[in-house]
Formats: structure tokens, sequence, C-alpha cells
């Protein structure tokens, strides 16, 4: 009465439809925020997504900003379609899962052999000695679970099969619980800094609404480029992460899909730039920097100039190499110089000042979900095992033997004619033993007549 009740006050929440209906909605939405950039500034929507040259015919700006969809993924109603997600979800496990496999554990018996008529197999079979025994020892050796009282056997296996849907589910769950633990808990933060800098987590692109920037300290030990036939093959950073005392904790080079990871908190290699120079005097013994400034219509190119007695030489520096080209004031090219040269008469170049773009990131979910994943993979190739039942009735001159499956039939099929065989085999032959005939009933449903 309780499950009965159970299941009517949550009626639309069991309701298979409902719940593909809640799913589909959730893939459609999560397609658009991949489609769609996220948590960029409204100037670039109104540029990429403007009204009067609509995607599709119906998505521009504004409509994304009215459904929310520049942060889908943290709007009221994705996460309030999670949750109906995850209470349709529990209900069915509550209501038709957990009962299903509760009553697969229990034990009935088959008390009347017309019962064994509207079985999917099933066989009559005349007694004969040690019948009853054989029968144990078969089924056994097929690793049924097996139950008796009496003249009533009842075995089943593949109770996996059962419990594995409601592990499904469980999965499910897991990834939906951790999808909106991210909505609320992480952050990205975009730094970008100078080779020997020590920095803290402060300038967040996205904050989670539960979530509160950690005081991690870290250093920045170098920054180099590797090239490959005069292009940039991988750009590296060395951090070290510090304590509080300023001692190094731990130690690591990373790079574009090699990251960092310290409590949680991911660094990544995101993009790289030049600052300035170093440029040493001679006649005063002093260092100076002098800024470097990006050539906008040259990808990872900087120019900057230097004041002689001669004029304004102009130092036009091409990705992070040791060679630069200087020019003079009317653009006309002097000559191609190295670290190390002296660029005037008491001027002298001593080193090129990089910065490292880092991309740090914070998500706890991340193992959740993955957890999730695995256990869903895994419990969804258990759930298509077979749940395998059998009975046995012996009668004063007969017994019946009966055998369904939630799936497999085939291979239960196969299975329970070699049962039928494997038995009269070993009657035959003790029949003949005995020197006694052997009678079998013909089967009905779909064994083999025998």
């Amino acid at each position: 009465m309780k499950l009965l009740k159970l299941q009517k006050s949550l009626k639309i929440f069991t309701d298979l439809k409902f719940a593909i209906l809640v799913l589909t909605i959730l893939a459609i939405a999560s397609s658009l925020g991949s489609f769609i950039e996220q948590d960029e500034s409204i100037s670039f929507y109104q540029e990429n997504y403007a009204t009067n040259a609509p995607i599709y015919g119906f998505i521009t700006w504004n409509v994304i900003f009215f459904l929310g969809l520049d942060h889908v993924y943290t709007t009221w109603w994705f996460l309030s379609l999670i949750l109906i997600l995850g209470i349709c979800l529990m209900s069915c496990t509550a209501t038709r899962q957990f009962p299903l496999f509760v009553n697969s554990k229990d034990y009935f018996f088959r008390k009347k052999g017309t019962s064994f008529l509207g079985l999917p197999f099933s066989v009559k079979i005349k007694n004969s000695y040690y019948l009853r025994e054989t029968f144990l020892l078969k089924i056994q050796a097929m690793n049924f679970y097996i139950y008796q009282n009496g003249n009533f056997i009842y075995g089943y296996k593949g109770l996996i099969g059962r419990i594995s849907p409601i592990l499904v589910h469980f999965s499910l769950i897991v990834i939906l619980g951790g999808s909106s633990l991210g909505a609320f808990k992480n952050f990205k933060v975009q730094e970008v800094l100078p080779k020997g800098e020590i920095f803290h987590i402060q300038n967040p692109i996205k904050v989670g609404w539960l979530t509160a920037l950690p005081t991690v300290t870290t250093r920045i030990n170098d920054f180099w480029v590797e090239y490959d036939n005069n292009r940039v093959h991988q750009f590296y950073s060395n951090l070290s992460i510090l304590d509080n005392y300023g001692n190094e904790v731990t130690q690591q080079t990373i790079s574009v899909n090699n990251p960092l990871r310290y409590k949680n908190v991911d660094f990544y290699q995101s993009d790289w730039n030049l600052l300035g120079i170093r440029v040493k005097d001679k006649n005063e013994n002093t260092t100076y920097e002098f800024p470097l400034f990006p050539l906008k219509k040259v990808s990872k190119s900087w120019i900057t100039w230097i004041t002689s007695a001669n004029g304004n030489e102009i130092l036009v520096f091409d990705q992070l190499q040791n060679s630069f080209i200087t020019y003079d004031e009317a653009g006309v090219f002097l000559k191609v110089k190295n670290i190390g040269d002296n660029l005037t008469a008491n001027l002298s170049l001593l080193d090129i000042l990089p910065s490292t773009g880092l991309l740090i990131k914070y998500d706890p979910s991340i193992q959740i979900i993955y957890f999730g994943f695995g256990l869903l993979m895994l419990t969804a190739c258990f759930s298509y095992l077979p749940y395998t039942q059998i009975w046995i009735f012996h009668q004063k001159k007969n017994s019946w033997l009966g055998s369904s499956t939630n799936r497999g039939k085939i291979q239960l099929e196969i299975e329970f004619e070699n049962l039928i065989r494997s038995i009269e085999n070993v009657l035959t032959k003790h029949a003949f033993l005995k020197n006694k005939s052997l009678d079998f009933v013909e089967g009905s449903s779909r064994s083999k007549k025998v």
C-alpha cells in the first residue's frame, strides 16, 4: 500500500516520457552552451550575434541574454532541469527498480504443473532413479542459487543484472550532482606575469557563487619558447608553489595541455608575451629597462627604439629569439643583431623580458563527474547481463522443469536444451546399468520434444 501511494504521489516524475522530455531539453541546452561562447562581454555577443544577421534565423545577442545562453550551465532553469531529472531518476529507482531487485532475491516455488505451461521454457519428465539429485547437481554446476523445500526447487542467477539499473541511475545522479556542484563552486583566473614574479591568484574571470579565491603563492622561475623550423612548437613556464614562509612546496615545468595541479587548482599555460628589454650603460654601469610595443598587423612581433647621438635606432623583435633587426629613423634596414651585442657605443642589450600567460582553474566537480561516467559505463554493461530463474516440481510420477529470463532468451534456450540432454545422458547411462527403461514426456513451450 505504501508503495502504491508513493507511486501515485510521484506519478509525473516516474513517467518515462516526462523524463525523456527533460533529458532532451537538457541535451539541447548543453549543445547551445557548447556552440555559443560562454561568459564573454556584452560587446562580444553584439558583434558576433548581431540582430541584423541572426544565426539559424533566431540566435541574436538579445535572445542569448534573455535566455541566459551566455552562462547556460549556471542559469536557474538549467539547474532546475537537472534537479527535476534527478528527482525522476530517484523516483523511478525507489518505485520500480529497487522493488524489482528486492523481489528478485525472494524465492517462490511453483506448486502446480500447469503453472509451468506459461513459462517460455519447460518440460515434463517421468520420474527416474536419482532424478532429483541429478537436477540439483546440474543446476548447481550452472551457478544457480538454489532453494529447496520438499518437492519444490527454485533457483536464480544473474542478480547483478537486477541491481545494475539501480547503479546506472545512481551514476547518473552522481553526474548531475557533480554538474550542479561545478556551477556553484569553481573559478577561472587569467594572469599575465613576467619571469621572476611572485604572485597570488587575484584576477578572476569567473567565480562560482560559493567559491572563495585560495591563498596560493606562486613564483614564475623561468619561461622559454621552443621552435621547430622557425615556428613556435611549444612554450613552457617553470613554476614553484611557495608556503607562507617562502619555502618551495612543489615545482614543475608546465606547457600547453600539461598543467600543474596543486590542491585541486590547475595552472595551465595559455599564452605569452614580451614586455621589454634590459639594456646596460657601460659608461655609467647602470641597467635600464625599455618597454616593447606589439605590432598590430604582425602577430608576436614587437618594436622599441633607443636614442643615441646618431638619432633614434629602431629595434624589431620577432618571436622570442636571440636575434633582432635594427632600422634607422627613416625605416632603412641597418643590420641583424643578437642579444649581448652593442646597440650604441655605450649601450648593450642584456636580455629580453618575457611574460607568461597562465589560466588558473578550480573545479571540484570534475573528479565527481569522471567517477560518475566511469561507474555509468561499467554498470551499463552489467545491466545487459540476464537474470535467469529456474523451477523444479516433483510429483509422484512426473517432474516439471521450467525456466525464464529477462533477456538473452536464445542463450537460455540453448542452455535449457543442453541441460535436458545432459540429464537424459546421465539417466540413460544409469538406466542401462540398472537394466531399466527410461521415459521422457513431451516438452512444452519452446523446449524441444525429448
